[in-house]
């Protein structure tokens, strides 16, 4: 059987890998592949295979079935155990036709009949000897010792077939997660001709990582870039080894599943009996930094551009240059051999891979030959590139409180687009520290933050006051009075290094707060107004926000008496808030409401008078209950009679009263309610 040799792997971000195998034949022939039963899916819907002479072709793939291998066996009549596997094969082909060598070279003719065991003495020990009965082709019976036979060839084709098909499902069985597919080639009739076969197929594999270094010197730190290497780790858990391979990294996510196409997928269907009964039946249905002098950010900016403006008049006058960059490269140690020039010459002359841009997807082609044997890893490298980059620092108190983050500010100005992935960082040939370089377009720019710069210290405060009302509206009864809430943050940023130092101040958004003072114009992030600073060796300044949002307090007038009301007002119309016309209105409704407090009073007194004469006529009612016939009971009797009717009378004009003052101050409140809903500011 020939063999297939993986010629190319394309390896994808989403879990499965694409590869291309080729094979050379002559005549007819064979190619056999095996994977694991989970794997069988993704093959099948994958699978394609291509003869590329002109005249070979592929007759059929076929490949093992899904089923069980005791559920194979089933379909054949054979059943073999492990012990007297011979003596069980004849017993069950019992009446085939079969052709023995005995003895020498001896030939036998005939049917299987059975087996007889009889028994033998030997130098005084019993044995049981085998011997097969046999019907000779000339119709007579004979018996033959297995210990005599020397070969055994069954005639009935049907047998034999049956045979063969039990020792491969038994042995194919010993491997329980393997299946194989066979790939039947026909030569067309030119047997002496070499044809190369192609065959290309899916399989779920690992993911392939992406790691960086990002390698920079003192020099390339002035000149803003830094060297990019990339490399990426696959890993080869095929039984197969990738033998100088072509291979290919696609970033990007592309739609992938798992289709079931394996197992076989039987439908149930309806069972329908004769009919006994003509009659219907229903139907079932069924996502602290120390306190130093500092000296304000905005100031320090405006004295430091006059001094910079004569420093360069000077030098110009003298003639004086700046001094030159140092000579040679960067990367510490590896400056004395190589300049930077020559060890990105030589690190990309290391890296071959071209790339592709595929739309949704981005390719990364290695044009080195690749090796990886089965079941081992490697790391390949896939890009080097001299990119942007800038040492700053970032600062926001809800990430450390003090220190600032040492990061690089990297611009993908290469052609590539870059995969998420660690990077380690090296600077003047010594670690920095490590980041995560994002998915990375074109022309994008992102911040890594590699360390922490203990030498700059930076201390906040925050203040907030709350501002006079300048403004008022009405509505459903209530007043509005609008004033303004000023947040002040403070900054005390102190550098402690040599070395001149650009900060990335990040300051969180507040909600509704707009920044009123500042001392330059912010970039924009999601969460952030970010600042950028320039902060001198050795220096401390102090960098000021004003930021201000409207609040409000609400008042419900009903509340109000007509003094407080009017109160509130006079302020109105001091403050210019409101019109004559609008003043006329409030005070208006003022003075119902005044009214309508006087109603309310009396209306309670009327009701705890009523209330009171209630309780005065419970008291009578049983004093009268206890009195006898006597004369002075009567005397007392009627006394107390002549009070209760003089009582019964206030009690009636009460609820008389009550029942129009009830009126009144409905009245009274609808049209206190229309007044206000009638209200609107200036």
């Amino acid at each position: 059987m020939s063999k297939l040799k993986v010629k190319k792997v394309i390896i994808f971000k989403h879990g499965v890998s694409y590869y291309i195998l080729e094979g050379i034949l002559k005549g007819i022939g064979k190619f056999e592949l095996e994977f694991k039963i989970d794997e069988m899916n993704d093959i099948l819907k994958s699978l394609f295979v291509l003869d590329t002479s002109e005249k070979g072709y592929i007759s059929s793939i076929s490949y093992d079935a899904a089923l069980d291998t005791s559920q194979l066996l089933k379909s054949i009549m054979l059943n073999i155990p492990d012990h007297d596997s011979l003596s069980s094969l004849v017993t069950q082909i019992k009446g085939a036709g079969v052709n023995l060598t005995v003895g020498g070279a001896k030939k036998v003719l005939g049917k299987i009949i059975g087996i007889e065991f009889v028994e033998k003495m030997i130098k005084e020990e019993k044995i049981t000897e085998k011997q097969l009965i046999l019907l000779k082709d000339d119709d007579e019976i004979t018996k033959i010792p297995f210990s005599e036979i020397r070969s055994f060839n069954i005639l009935n084709d049907e047998i034999r077939k049956d045979l063969k098909f039990f020792l491969d499902t038994v042995i194919a069985g010993k491997k329980k997660d393997a299946k194989k597919i066979l790939i039947n080639c026909e030569s067309g009739g030119d047997d002496e001709i070499e044809r190369n076969i192609f065959v290309s197929y899916i399989r779920e594999s690992p993911i392939w990582k992406t790691s960086y270094r990002l390698i920079m010197s003192k020099k390339q730190a002035s000149e803003q870039k830094c060297l990019l290497s990339g490399w990426s780790l696959i890993e080869n858990t095929t039984n197969q080894d990738w033998e100088n391979i072509e291979l290919s990294l696609v970033a990007g996510m592309p739609v992938s599943f798992i289709y079931e196409f394996y197992r076989p997928i039987f439908i149930q269907r309806p069972v329908i009996q004769p009919p006994t009964i003509l009659s219907a039946r229903p139907t079932e249905i069924e996502e602290g930094l120390e306190t130093e002098k500092f000296k304000d950010y905005a100031m320090a900016e405006m004295e430091a551009k006059p001094m910079l403006m004569k420093k360069r008049a000077k030098a110009a006058r003298s003639g004086a240059i700046p001094p030159p960059a140092p000579a040679g490269g960067g990367f510490g140690g590896m400056q004395a051999v190589m300049s930077d020039t020559e060890i990105y010459d030589k690190v990309r002359s290391q890296v071959k891979t071209q790339t592709k841009d595929l739309g949704e997807l981005f390719e990364y082609n290695i044009s080195n030959p690749v090796t990886v044997k089965r079941k081992q890893s490697a790391l390949v490298p896939i890009l080097t590139e001299s990119i942007k980059a800038k040492k700053i620092l970032l600062f926001s108190k809800n990430e450390h409180d003090k220190n600032p983050n040492a990061c690089l500010e990297i611009t993908n100005n290469t052609n590539l687009t870059l995969e998420r992935g660690p990077a380690t960082i090296i600077y003047d040939d010594n670690l920095a520290g490590e980041a995560i370089i994002p998915f990375l377009n074109k022309d994008d720019t992102r911040l890594l933050n590699y360390a922490i710069e203990q030498a700059v210290i930076i201390t906040h405060e925050q203040k907030s006051e709350n501002l006079s009302v300048h403004r008022v509206t009405f509505g459903s009864g209530y007043s509005y009075e609008y004033y303004y809430t000023n947040m002040m943050t403070t900054y005390k940023i102190k550098n402690k290094t040599d070395e001149e130092k650009e900060l990335y101040l990040d300051h969180p958004k507040t909600y509704d707060y707009k920044i009123i003072e500042k001392p330059g114009d912010p970039e924009e992030t999601t969460n952030y107004w970010r600042f950028k600073l320039t902060l001198k060796p050795k220096d401390a300044v102090v960098f000021k926000l004003k930021e201000q949002r409207e609040n409000y307090s609400s008042n419900y007038l009903w509340n109000y008496s007509k003094e407080d009301l009017l109160k509130r007002v006079g302020f109105y119309v001091k403050q210019k808030f409101i019109d004559p016309e609008l003043e006329t209105k409030l005070k208006e409704i003022a003075g119902l409401i005044q009214t309508l407090n006087d109603l309310r009073s009396k209306e309670d007194k009327l009701n705890e008078e009523r209330d009171l004469m209630t309780d005065e006529q419970v008291r009578l009612r049983e004093n009268i209950s206890v009195l006898g016939e006597d004369s002075q009971s009567v005397s007392l009797k009627e006394r107390y009679i002549k009070k209760l009717n003089t009582q019964e009378s206030r009690f009636e004009e009460i609820n008389k009263e009550l029942k129009t003052l009830d009126k009144k101050i409905k009245e009274l409140n609808e049209d206190i309610e229309k007044k206000m809903n009638l209200l609107s500011p200036t």
